[in-house]
């Protein structure tokens, strides 16, 4: 039969990245108790002081809406080749679709995760660096590198001291969803070498 010819996980894979930009945020960091939020992902970024938002760049927003296109863009062409390898006539050019975006969506879950080690590193060595500047600093930060759970600021002078605590976690259903798109997209991308 003709219809076991469709790549069955690419077209999963397809509706997923196609839904992906608009199923919310990835990431969240509460910087004491809901003082500052900060929630992230590859299409946007929401940033909150003392529950009013902060102001955005207008060219990180075009920078973050041409992202959301991309992943539309790769989605289509995922969907599209899956369906398309029903055709013999059309074998090769859903081979090269399904070829072109199966992985994308993976090295952007990839580098997302990647950037936010980054982040915590630096964060995480920026008071070393300010009191190798000024002399005797005792603002310390230890924010955990695993990307979620608990860790605390903290800051002393003159026999003062205070602690913030930290919260992280990776957000459902976005974070989930592009974990499970990009592992689809890779398993489609083998079957659809099965499949020709």
């Amino acid at each position: 039969m003709v219809w076991r010819r469709i790549n069955w996980l690419g077209v999963i894979a397809g509706v997923l990245t196609i839904a992906l930009p608009f199923m919310g945020i990835w990431w969240r960091l509460t910087l004491g108790m809901d003082a500052v939020i900060m929630a992230v992902s590859p299409f946007g970024v929401e940033l909150s002081f003392f529950g009013k938002e902060a102001i955005s760049s207008p060219l990180f927003r075009w920078l973050c809406l041409g992202l959301k296109l991309g992943a539309v863009y790769l989605g289509v062409l995922l969907l599209v080749g899956s369906v398309l390898s029903i055709s013999e006539r059309r074998a090769a050019i859903a081979k090269l679709f399904v070829h072109f975006s199966a992985r994308k969506l993976l090295w952007l879950v990839v580098a997302f995760v990647l950037l936010l080690f980054i982040l915590i590193a630096l964060v995480n060595q920026l008071p070393g660096f300010f009191s190798s500047l000024i002399g005797d600093s005792q603002l310390q930060s230890e924010l955990p590198y695993h990307l979620f759970g608990k860790g605390e600021v903290a800051a002393g002078l003159d026999g003062l001291r205070l602690t913030i605590p930290v919260f992280m976690e990776f957000m459902q259903p976005g974070f989930v969803i592009a974990v499970l798109a990009a592992a689809l997209g890779v398993f489609a991308r083998v079957y659809q070498k099965r499949l020709l």
